[in-house]
């Protein structure tokens, strides 16, 4: 139940901070991006084994969204592998609002990586050009 109402909170804070009315990464501070109204956020990959989202800091002067995680276990062999193939233990998918997968974006760390339980990480999402995220209607991490 704490999972599930602190991603709620994530989210919520996220989203509110992420596209507040009037405001997209990259614009103005009166223009509006459609992406604004209607993008969905999926963190779900964040909050799984073996890892857990503590904080999501959005940073529109950077274009970017910084990801607090922290281990819940230490980290297998194998998804470490994973992770150093992939570029991180998650990548972004911006998707269409026919789910079509516009762009993919690896992420980067900023840290150092100490794979034990506790042991906290940053996550950076360099967020896709304007056009890109215009188009976008969900934001998924996998």
């Amino acid at each position: 139940m704490t999972h599930r109402l602190s991603t709620l909170m994530a989210l919520a804070t996220l989203s509110l901070a992420l596209f507040l009315p009037g405001v997209a990464f990259g614009q103005p501070g009166g223009s509006r991006s459609p992406a604004a109204d209607v993008l969905k956020w999926n963190l779900e990959r964040l909050n799984q084994e073996p890892m857990k989202l503590i904080k999501a800091a959005p940073d529109p002067q950077k274009a970017q969204v910084r990801f607090l995680v922290e281990f819940t276990r230490t980290p297998t062999s194998w998804e470490q592998f994973d992770w150093h193939q992939q570029g991180g233990p998650v990548v972004f998918r911006f998707l269409d609002e026919d789910g079509v997968v516009l762009k993919t974006v690896k992420t980067q760390w900023d840290g150092e990586l100490l794979t034990k339980p506790g042991a906290r990480m940053r996550i950076v999402l360099p967020m896709p050009d304007e056009k890109t995220l215009a188009a976008t209607r969900a934001v998924i991490a996998d």
